[in-house]
C-alpha cells in the first residue's frame, strides 16, 4: 500500500507523546478520531492518520501500512504498542475520566472479550457502517 498523502509526513519519537494511529481513509475511524482528539487535548497523547508516516517511521515499532489499515494502534512513549481493542484501553487509561472503561473491562474477562469481537466486528464491517452513517468511505474497500 502507498501513502495516499503524498509526502506529507510527520516525525514521531518514543518518549515525546503517545500516539494514536488510525485510518485516515476511513469514515468511522475518523470520526471516532474526532472525538479522540477532543478527548486527548492537553494530554500529550497525539492522534493521528497512520498514512501520515512513512512506513519506515511504522517499523520501528514492528507495524506497518496493512497491519494499521485494520487495526488503531496506540504507540506509547516508551515504545510499547497495542492495537485494535488494547489500543482503546490503553487510550482511555491515560484519560482519567475515562480510566473506568476500561478498569472496568479488564476486571471482569467476559466484558473483555464481548469488546474485542465487537471491535473486530466494528473493524470489519466500517466500510459498511460508514456508508450507512454516511461518513466518508474515501479509498477503503472491504476485506
Amino acid at each position: 500500500m502507498t501513502n495516499p498523502n503524498h509526502g506529507a509526513h510527520v516525525t514521531a519519537t518514543p518518549g515525546s507523546d503517545d500516539l494514536l494511529l488510525f485510518d485516515g481513509d476511513c469514515g468511522i475511524c475518523s470520526a471516532a478520531a474526532d472525538l479522540a482528539r477532543k478527548i486527548a487535548r492537553h494530554s500529550g497523547y497525539v492522534v493521528q492518520p497512520y498514512q501520515m508516516f512513512p512506513e519506515e517511521e511504522l517499523r520501528k515499532w514492528g507495524i506497518d501500512y496493512d497491519a494499521c489499515s485494520k487495526k488503531i494502534h496506540s504507540i506509547t512513549r516508551d515504545g510499547k504498542v497495542y492495537a485494535g481493542a488494547f489500543s482503546v484501553n490503553h487510550f482511555c487509561w491515560r484519560h482519567p475520566r475515562w480510566r473506568i472503561i476500561p478498569l472496568i473491562i479488564y476486571l471482569i474477562p467476559p466484558l473483555l472479550l464481548a469488546e474485542i469481537g465487537l471491535y473486530a466486528l466494528v473493524a470489519h464491517n466500517r466500510t459498511r457502517i460508514s456508508g450507512w452513517l454516511g461518513l466518508n468511505a474515501c479509498i477503503i474497500r472491504e476485506h
